[in-house]
């Protein structure tokens, strides 16, 4: 007997398909189930792993802390009217000689320059460039700043430079 399909075309049911029973069918079919079955293990063979950072024993590297430089870069002579201040040219220690038109002591500018030594000289009266008077019981002293501000010229790329500001001061004894 046969049915029409959608289009109305009359089709024959599919024959099906022959079976003839096997006898080895439900062994296959157990052995295969055996085969998926995994034996119940209570233990876990997975662990977490080890901490992959082995403790340093020996620095992989020599390593040396260094202490900053003390060099001399300010130098600082009291007379009895006047006070001299030397400022090397490499004040920050960076090998970078800074700019005379850059540094004041206390507003004024440098007195005399060494090119050979590459040292800014200062040279005034002790109440000359915004110094400070300061009386004790004991002492008298002078207080002065120096004060190393770069300027940035127009055509340069530099767009930020380290400053300094540093305490000078002449005691005397009453």
């Amino acid at each position: 007997m046969s049915s029409p399909n959608y289009l109305g075309v009359e089709v024959e049911p599919a024959a099906a398909p022959e079976r003839r029973p096997s006898r080895k069918s439900p062994q296959q079919a157990a052995m295969f189930r055996a085969k998926q079955i995994q034996p119940v293990d209570d233990s876990l063979s997975w662990r977490f792993p080890e901490d992959p950072v082995d403790s340093v024993k020996v620095a992989p590297v020599k390593f040396e802390l260094r202490q900053p430089e003390t060099d001399n870069r300010v130098a600082v002579r009291c007379g009895e009217s006047r006070i001299q201040v030397e400022v090397s040219q490499d004040l920050l220690g960076l090998g970078k000689l800074i700019d005379p038109e850059d540094i004041t002591l206390g507003g004024c500018s440098p007195t005399g320059i060494d090119d050979w030594a590459h040292v800014l000289v200062f040279e005034y009266e002790l109440h000359n460039c915004g110094s400070k008077r300061v009386m004790t019981e004991d002492d008298l002293m002078y207080a002065f700043t120096l004060i190393y501000d770069p300027k940035v010229s127009e055509g340069s790329q530099i767009t930020r430079s380290q400053s300094a500001v540093i305490g000078v001061e002449c005691h005397y004894t009453r």
